[in-house]
């Protein structure tokens, strides 16, 4: 059959008849639109409904008992609408002043990707439709709209001059970004609410010589600024113990709740036998315990021998707390092997940035790798003591495995973008002849929602093993591990979710006429390759309406705290507790690759197929939308990434630049066999890509310096950076206030606390050399522009961050590996009208264990009930110290 003539007919087919040759584009982008849209819209509306209602899953952030947790200011209320759409009475900076750096800069990168997908259609449209659909081509639907249908390759200037123009935009874009983040984030560092976090002012320093695995070394090493030496010790046998600790607490807590509860059962079946409402005849606790449904089990590897469970957790339990507090004791005293790394504090943040810029120049001993602003709860203990060389050579294996992975991942991926093209095949392959005989409207459900669900699912488990390696790579913080998982994964998804799918998808399109034809090849291919982002397409519907709508409903968290962790998981107020206090949070190292390559999929296309700008467009405002407002209500921030995971993505973004212009080199290098008229276009796209190159090299050794460091001279100006520290342990007023009275802890906190008396007093002396290059500092006075904008939007210490104050012991304990500091495990129950709870708290407490029935109960139908409304006085409560 004649090609032209099939392309004419393909809309009117009837089923059976031959679809090679045919776009299916349109149908694609509706089937992919309908139900997505339908899904959408069903979660946006049980979203409202739901929002009030559960108030936990849709707003965490406003309720007063987890802000006992953050110890932030509470959110004025507000309506769902006017939180989206008054900017001035909200703005994205409010995220940065009550939550965290992090999320606002998540929220900017959207509107980065927004401006760069709006403006793009702003100046790709005008242009390239009115090119692409007179081009000549015989091409069909949204097919038109692509370089596909350029017939004469002198047109493909048009193409040149408008990637000159957009990506010369998006170059100049990101730079002015990644400029105005160094100096917003000088700004966060250098306000009075950071810079008095004692994680501010400590340096961790790994790879010490032996010699300086002492405290008197260090000290005179750094000088007086000195103000305090965490060196940690080897707790491996420590954390094993202390995880067993837990295990076995945790065994006896819920074989003791679950006796409670049948204990409860039985009266309350006993009591509903009556036929009046007066209690049970016999009150004695052992009389609702049936002994033959006493809690069992069998140890492992002895499966033949069965123990009792109570008896044996307590016996277990009793010696673990002897023995983890013998060794916690060993290593507070330094009795156990000193690791080659030390937590030093000094007096002043500018001190510190003095000694974290200077000493690995000025001293002969090389201490490196060394990090600043390191948060204890992030440290990545069992990798402290991992040597530099040892640390080079896991990560050169890692990402060997990383890369070996995505080589051997092309093959379900290429699966996924054949499938998004199959109804080509079915000319040439004769098994896939049913597929002629699917409905238009199945077919592009096939072709349009199931690869890019199927690509989702391939997706998964991936950041997951990232991590793993980045663990296994030495990373010695969890911010590390987060920023090496971005760089892997972000590979991951260019390689397999564009590339692999996007030349796929294009070659199984023209499969049958390049089997015919093998040596046109190239030309087919430069033809349908664009007619791969009708795929992507699909691809930003279901991210930008589904997600978003999903997102917002927040299913899991849903049905998490209010049936499936109540009815099935949560069997323990423990649980209970945690799961009620506990924020949602980001991966950051899984969540920037899949939406930067989103934007490199956008950029990429821009002038191939400039259609997919208008899409992406909707979808990141969607998104944005939907972000925006989980982390003013519902996110909180796990990982302090200090921003790093934002200026990473930006440079990614940049890939979708170099991959845009090489394919356009490459089209316009394969127009060159139709005609010698592609050379120039050819030539434009190679002088505007080593362009951008040196553009790129040169901005890079600009800012890296800029990146790495705050300059000392503008550290000795601000005041707060050069606070001297004066931990004085004789005023407890501030920490009465805020701990709630009669507040029960499973620690026994210090009576006394440690507010940061602040003294300005002197100045940190300064390097000998300014560690910057001659263009970082032309490029200074533009970073010091945007970092006194930044000022007023950073949070300041006596509204929105109140200042750090830790107690005497919070402060002693700060850099210690938390198995040190592990306390001694409570078995917390819930009382029952048997008394049975009681007995059992009785018992424990006769073994030598903690343990309490208060403030979690059975009701009547025997389910388990805590008050939220005294968070803070559940046994197990802790008040959160930022560090």
């Amino acid at each position: 059959m004649d090609s032209t003539r099939t392309h004419v007919l393909y809309p009117r087919q009837s089923q059976g008849s031959n679809r090679d040759g045919g776009s299916n584009s349109l149908s694609g982008i509706i089937s992919t639109l309908v139900p997505t849209l339908i899904i959408a819209a069903v979660a946006f509306t049980l979203f409202l409904i739901l929002r009030a209602r559960q108030a936990r899953v849709y707003r965490p952030r406003s309720d007063e008992r987890l802000l006992i947790q953050e110890r932030r200011t509470p959110r004025t209320g507000a309506g769902f609408f006017g939180i989206l759409t008054n900017r001035t009475a909200l703005p994205d900076s409010y995220v940065l002043q009550h939550n965290s750096l992090d999320g606002y800069l998540w929220l900017r990168f959207f509107k980065v990707l927004i401006v760069i997908s709006f403006v793009g259609c702003c100046v790709t449209w005008p242009v390239l439709f009115p090119v692409n659909i007179t081009g000549g081509g015989n091409q069909e639907q949204l097919d038109k709209l692509s370089m596909s249908n350029i017939a004469n390759p002198i047109r493909y200037y048009a193409h040149a001059f408008m990637a000159w123009v957009f990506l010369g935009f998006v170059v100049l874009l990101i730079a002015r970004e990644r400029i105005n983040f160094i100096g917003l984030r000088r700004a966060y560092f250098l306000s009075a609410a950071h810079a008095q976090r004692l994680s501010s002012r400590t340096l961790l320093i790994m790879g010490l010589p032996l010699e300086f695995t002492e405290e008197k070394a260090l000290r005179q090493m750094f000088g007086a600024s000195v103000r305090k030496v965490w060196i940690p010790t080897d707790c491996k046998q420590l954390e094993k113990d202390v995880k067993l600790q837990t295990k076995t607490a945790l065994k006896l807590e819920g074989a003791e709740m679950k006796m409670i509860k049948q204990a409860n059962a039985a009266r309350i079946k006993q009591e509903k036998k009556q036929k009046n409402d007066a209690p049970a005849a016999n009150n004695d606790p052992n009389h609702w315990i049936d002994a033959k449904k006493r809690p069992s089990h069998r140890l492992m590897p002895q499966l033949w021998k069965k123990v009792d469970t109570l008896n044996w957790c307590r016996g277990t339990l009793s010696e673990l707390d002897r023995h983890v507090g013998e060794q916690q004791t060993e290593h507070l005293d330094l009795k156990h092997a000193k690791l080659t790394a030390a937590f030093i504090e000094f007096s002043s943040q500018s001190a510190a940035h003095h000694a974290y810029q200077t000493v690995g120049r000025e001293s002969r001993t090389k201490f490196d790798p060394r990090y600043i602003g390191v948060q204890p709860e992030e440290v990545v203990w069992k990798n402290l003591s991992v040597t530099k060389a040892s640390r080079k050579v896991k990560i050169l294996l890692a990402t060997i495995i990383i890369w070996l992975m995505i080589l051997f991942w092309t093959i379900p991926v290429a699966f996924v973008g054949i499938l998004s093209n199959i109804n080509y095949l079915t000319n040439k392959v004769p098994f896939l002849g049913f597929i002629n005989s699917i409905p238009s409207v199945i077919l592009g459900v096939v072709t349009g929602l199931l690869p890019v669900v199927l690509l989702a699912v391939l997706m998964a488990l991936v950041p997951i093993f990232c991590r793993l390696l980045a663990k296994f790579a030495g990373e010695p913080t969890l911010s590390a591990v987060e920023l090496k998982t971005q760089s892997w994964y972000f590979s991951f998804q260019v390689v397999q979710v564009f590339l692999i799918t996007t030349f796929s998808s294009g070659a199984s399109a023209v499969a049958s006429q390049i089997v015919q034809n093998p040596g046109s090849a190239p030309t087919l291919l430069a033809e349908n390759l664009p007619k791969a982002s009708n795929f992507y397409i699909s691809y930003f519907i279901l991210f930008g309406l589904m997600q978003a709508g999903l997102q917002l409903l927040n299913i899991v968290p849903l049905l998490m705290l209010s049936w499936l962790g109540p009815k099935f998981l949560d069997k323990t107020p423990r649980k209970r507790f945690n799961r009620f206090v506990k924020l949602a949070g980001i991966g950051w190292g899984s969540t920037y690759p899949k939406f930067t390559n989103l934007g490199v999929i956008a950029i990429s296309y821009s002038c191939i197929s400039p259609l997919i700008l208008g899409f992406s467009t909707i979808g990141f405002c969607l998104l944005y939308i939907m972000f925006r407002y989980n982390w003013l209500f519902v996110f909180g921030n796990d990982i302090d990434m200090k921003g790093e995971s934002y200026t990473r993505g930006l440079k990614q973004l940049l890939v979708g630049v170099y991959l845009s212009s090489i394919c356009l080199i490459g089209l316009f290098g394969i127009g060159i066999s139709k005609s010698r008229a592609s050379i120039g276009p050819l030539i434009v796209m190679v002088v505007f890509l080593v362009a951008v190159i040196i553009f790129q090299i040169l901005l890079d050794r600009a800012l890296a310096p800029l990146e790495q460091h705050i300059p000392m001279d503008l550290l000795s100006e601000n005041k707060f950076s050069n606070m001297l520290i004066d931990q004085n342990l004789d005023d407890e007023n501030q920490m009465k206030q805020e701990q709630p009275t009669g507040e029960p802890s499973s620690r026994e906190h210090s009576a006394t606390t440690v507010p940061e008396k602040i003294h300005v007093d002197g100045k940190a002396p300064q390097p000998k050399t300014k560690p910057f290059n001659a263009l970082s500092r032309r490029l200074e006075p533009l970073v010091q522009k945007y970092y006194e904008s930044n000022k007023s939007i950073v949070p300041q210490a006596d509204a929105e961050m109140p200042m750090p104050a830790y107690t005497s012991e919070e402060y002693e304990q700060a850099y210690l590996n938390p198995a040190i500091t592990s306390p001694r495990p409570i078995i917390w129950l819930a009382q029952d009208k048997c008394g049975v709870s009681k007995l059992l708290v009785h018992d424990n407490k006769e073994a030598g264990l903690l343990s309490t029935d208060e403030h979690a109960e059975f009701d009547e139908k025997n389910k388990l009930v805590w008050n939220e409304e005294t968070l803070a006085q559940a046994p197990i409560w802790e008040r959160v110290v930022r560090y």
